[in-house]
């Protein structure tokens, strides 16, 4: 052991020795060097070891910011294509007026309205595809609190079920005066769970084919499976097929509407209508401040959030 410490000391002593003859020589050349020689010298052959000073003081710096500004969601509300021509009032602006509003301690909870999220589900792009992964992952944590989208988004995310029942959450003289004023958006729920079954079916029918499959007729159930997979895929597409031109002719197409073409679902027209959103196009907040100007936008709460209460406020926060 003593034998080991003493190999380890001699082995310091050495590297000391060479790291001061290192650091002599390096002293002698910048001594012959101009100002801008010197600094041309240290970057050429230090530059890796001060850019990764300078990211690891970074890193440093976001951790300890994030962490000191870790604080628990009070609010989230998101606008989705809500982009408009003459913005005046920023998103953080608007977070910190609702804070005010709901009386929620912006100090001590955080107050979050995305302005600027946008998704369009024509559209395959990996811009796309994140944006509605973002969504997908707030719905999974209960961190949604209230969408403001245009009508074909909207209409696309309620046939998916994602936003409550209006009767649920407004008192039935509030909810009849959304009715009186022609503001309520409804869906056909008979849509609904048509495109609901569908997908359930198509998921069923692949789970036991799957089930069917044995080691040792594994090639004429391979078969069997990618004939019977084809019948139904056609069977499911063209039911798809029908279910979504029913939608898009009730609903309309899920691309970006303009207030001029944008026409009101009539629930009459509905085997069953139920409420889902709240048109906001004269909202004080949303008339005011550029948003969603070249479309029509409408309110929704989704099911999962856990802070109702406070979304309703934002509801008449808007108006």
């Amino acid at each position: 052991m003593l034998s080991l410490l003493n190999n380890f000391y001699k082995m310091g002593q050495v590297m000391n020795g060479k790291l001061k003859n290192e650091i002599k020589n390096e002293k002698k050349k910048l001594s012959r060097m101009s100002l801008g020689q010197k600094i041309e010298y240290i970057f050429d052959y230090y530059k890796f070891y001060i850019i990764g000073a300078v990211i690891a003081v970074l890193i440093v710096t976001s951790v300890v910011r994030t962490w000191v500004n870790n604080k628990p969601l009070g609010f989230y509300a998101m606008f989705l294509n809500g982009a408009g021509t003459e913005i005046t009032v920023s998103g953080q602006d608007m977070e910190k007026q609702f804070a005010d509003y709901a009386n929620i301690d912006d100090g001590a909870q955080n107050v979050v309205i995305d302005t600027t999220a946008s998704f369009n589900p024509n559209v395959n792009s990996q811009f796309s595809m994140a944006e509605n992964a973002k969504i997908t992952a707030l719905f999974a944590s209960h961190d949604l609190d209230a969408m403001v989208i245009d009508p074909s988004v909207f209409t696309y995310y309620a046939l998916n079920g994602a936003f409550l029942d209006l009767r649920q959450v407004l008192q039935p003289a509030e909810f009849n005066e959304y009715v009186t004023a022609g503001k309520i958006y409804y869906i056909d729920g008979a849509v609904q769970k048509m495109m609901a079954q569908s997908d359930d079916d198509a998921i069923a029918s692949d789970d036991g084919a799957q089930d069917k499959v044995s080691e040792g007729d594994r090639t004429t159930v391979s078969q069997d499976k990618k004939i019977n997979s084809d019948a139904a895929t056609a069977e499911t597409v063209e039911s798809l097929d029908e279910m979504e031109q029913f939608a898009a002719d009730l609903m309309g197409m899920p691309d970006v509407i303009s207030r001029e073409d944008f026409v009101m679902p009539d629930p009459d027209k509905m085997a069953e209508p139920v409420p889902v959103g709240i048109i906001l196009t004269e909202g004080e907040m949303m008339s005011s401040t550029g948003y969603f100007d070249r479309t029509v936008p409408i309110f929704g709460i989704p099911v999962v959030s856990d802070r109702k209460d406070i979304s309703l406020r934002f509801l008449d926060f808007l108006e």
